[in-house]
C-alpha cells in the first residue's frame, strides 16, 4: 500500500520557491527535505535551501548549475523536470497551504513507520514498557519536530502585555508553586518555582534535601490538593509513604513502634495517614532511563494534571553507560530541564555534592555540584544546604523554647535566572520529624 503522500503540492511548493525565492523563509520553519516524498522532489527542495541560506537569489537555470556541482542533478531529474515544476504554480500566494500539506502526510508517514516498529518489537516479546516509551518518544518528536507554530517573539509580548494588565489592576496571579516556606519564597522572584523551571536542591547527606522535597510536595499535595508526580529512586513507596506521614502529623514514628506514643499524638498519626491516603501524589521508583521517566511524566500529567514534579536525586536517574558518567548525568540534566519545559511544570531536581565541599567550613558553593557542571547551566534555581557547623553533629541545637531540638541548616540561592543570586539564610530542620522552616 502506498504511504501518504502528494506530490502536487510538493511540486507546487517547489514552484512557488521558484516563482519567489524569498516565499522559501515563509516555510522553512515548518517543512524540511525529509518532509517530501518524491525522492527528486526532496534532491531538488535541498538544493533549494542551500541556495537561499546563501542569500542569493536564484533561478532554474542557477538551480540546475548548483545540482550539478553537487552531482545530484541526474537524481533530480535535470533541468526538464525543474522546468516542469515550475510551471505547477502561478504564484507563491498559497506556499504556506502547500506546507501544511506536506508537513501533515510526513507525519501520517512518520507515525506507521513508529506503529511497524512497535509491532515487531511486540512480536519479539520486548518489554511491553520500553515499546510504549519508544513509541511516545516518537511520536512527541513527530509532534513537535519543526512546528508551524509562530516562531516570532510577537506571542510572547502579546502574553506579557496582558500579564502587565493584570498587575494594574490588581489581579495578576503568578503561575508558580511556592514551596510554601515563607523566607524562601519571599527570596525567589516568583514567589515559588515558575512552570517550566528546575530548581536543583543540593547538601551533603542528612542536611534534608529530600525532606525539603517532602515539605513542599506535602504543602502542595496535601494541604492544597495539588496533583503532583514524586520520583523516588532512594526510597520504596512504603518508606516514602512513612516520611510523609511522620513530616504531615509532626510525629515520630519511631515512637509508634515503641509504644510509647499519647493518644493525641496517636490520633495525628491516623488522620496524617488518612490524608496523604488520600492526596493526589503520585510515585514512581524506577526507571530504565531518561526516555522512560520523561516518558512516565508526560502520562501523569495527561491522565492526572499533575502541576508539579520532583526528582530524587539526580545522580540515580540511570544515565547512558556507553558515555562517560560526566557526560551521561549532564545529558540527564539537560533532559529534565528540556521536559519541564515541554510540560509547562515546575521541577525540584535534587543533587549530591562533592564531599570535598561538605566538609568545607565556609559552606558549599556551585562548583561541589557532584560529576557535572551542567546541572548549574541547566537549572533555574540552585539552592545549596550545608550545616551550620562542621556537621550535622555540631548544627544540632538542643533545648531551644521555640522549636525544640533541631539542625541549623544554612542556605544560599546560589543561582536564580530571573532574580537575586547569592542569598543567605538559615533553616530550622527538625529532622527527627523532618519538617522544615
Amino acid at each position: 500500500m502506498d504511504q501518504p503522500h502528494n506530490l502536487e503540492a510538493e511540486e507546487a511548493l517547489l514552484a512557488c520557491c521558484l516563482l519567489d525565492n524569498a516565499s522559501y523563509d515563509s516555510i522553512s520553519t515548518i517543512v524540511n527535505a525529509d518532509d517530501f516524498y518524491g525522492n527528486s522532489n526532496k534532491i531538488i527542495f535541498k538544493a533549494i535551501s542551500k541556495l537561499c541560506s546563501s542569500g542569493q537569489e536564484f533561478s532554474e537555470l542557477d538551480l540546475d548549475e548548483f545540482l550539478k556541482r553537487e552531482g545530484t542533478d541526474k537524481e533530480a531529474g535535470g533541468l526538464s523536470t525543474i522546468m516542469y515544476i515550475q510551471n505547477q504554480a502561478s504564484s507563491s500566494m498559497q506556499i504556506g497551504s502547500y506546507a501544511k500539506i506536506i508537513k501533515e502526510k510526513s507525519k501520517l508517514r512518520q507515525i506507521i513507520r513508529t506503529s511497524r516498529i512497535a509491532i515487531e518489537s511486540a512480536k519479539e516479546n520486548q518489554d511491553p514498557d520500553v515499546i510504549i516509551a519508544d513509541i511516545e518518544r516518537a511520536v512527541t518528536a513527530t509532534l513537535d519536530n519543526n512546528s508551524a507554530t509562530d516562531p516570532s517573539i510577537r506571542v510572547a509580548a502579546e502574553s506579557l502585555r496582558e500579564d502587565f494588565k493584570k498587575m494594574e489592576e490588581g489581579t495578576y496571579d503568578t503561575f508558580a508553586l511556592p514551596t510554601r516556606i515563607k523566607q524562601l519564597d519571599e527570596k525567589l522572584s516568583a514567589g515559588g518555582i515558575a512552570n517550566g523551571e528546575v530548581m536543583v536542591v543540593a547538601a551533603p547527606t542528612s542536611c534534608g534535601k529530600t525532606c525539603i522535597a517532602l515539605n513542599v510536595a506535602l504543602q502542595n499535595g496535601v494541604t492544597h490538593s495539588k496533583p503532583g508526580l514524586y520520583f523516588s529512586f532512594e526510597m520504596q513507596a512504603k518508606s516514602l509513604a512513612k516520611r510523609m506521614i511522620q513530616t504531615c502529623s509532626a510525629v515520630n514514628l519511631n515512637q509508634f513502634q515503641e509504644g510509647v506514643l499519647s493518644a493525641e499524638k496517636q490520633k495525628r498519626v491516623w488522620d496524617a495517614t488518612e490524608r496523604v491516603e488520600n492526596a493526589p501524589i503520585y510515585t514512581e521508583h524506577y526507571v530504565r532511563n531518561i526516555d522512560e521517566l520523561r516518558s512516565r511524566a508526560r502520562m501523569y500529567k495527561r491522565k492526572h494534571h499533575i502541576e508539579w514534579i520532583v526528582i530524587d536525586y539526580l545522580q540515580l536517574v540511570p544515565w547512558n553507560t556507553k558515555l562517560k558518567k560526566h557526560d551521561g548525568i549532564a545529558e540527564v540534566s539537560h533532559q529534565i530541564k528540556l521536559m519541564a519545559m515541554e510540560l509547562d511544570l515546575p521541577v525540584i531536581l535534587l543533587a549530591q555534592v562533592n564531599r570535598e565541599g561538605a566538609k568545607r567550613e565556609t559552606g558549599i558553593t556551585l562548583y561541589d555540584l557532584k560529576d557535572s557542571g551542567d546541572i548549574e547551566n541547566d537549572a533555574d534555581i540552585i539552592l545549596l544546604l550545608w550545616p551550620n557547623g562542621s556537621d550535622t553533629k555540631e548544627a544540632t541545637v538542643h533545648n531551644d523554647p521555640v522549636n525544640g531540638t533541631h539542625i541549623s541548616i544554612k542556605y544560599n540561592i546560589a543561582k536564580q535566572r530571573e532574580g537575586e543570586r547569592d542569598q543567605y539564610g538559615k533553616f530550622v530542620f527538625q529532622n527527627h520529624i523532618g519538617r522544615f522552616s
